[in-house]
């Protein structure tokens, strides 16, 4: 991979975690405010939410790094051909 490649994938890295942190804090605070402050309850009805917001980005940075890798339009290097 090249050196822009991998700053690319990094700062794609980077929003997808600070997107998940940031839905794990808003859905936690807004559970807790319906769980009379229970705060066990608002952490475990947010494990599936939680758990779909983690897979998608899990997904969003394999699909994102896929898309990279395929529009830079190199594919495996020829070998050069012998010139006489």
């Amino acid at each position: 991979m090249t050196e822009e490649i991998t700053k690319r994938l990094n700062l794609m890295r980077f929003w997808l975690f600070g997107t998940f942190v940031i839905v794990f804090g808003a859905i936690t605070i807004y559970i807790g405010l319906f769980t009379s402050r229970d705060w066990i309850m608002a952490l475990r009805a947010g494990f599936p939410i939680w758990g779909i917001v983690g897979l998608l980005c899990i997904v969003w940075y394999f699909a994102y790094k896929f898309w990279v890798n395929r529009s830079t339009g190199k594919g495996p290097e020829e070998p050069p051909t012998p010139s006489f």
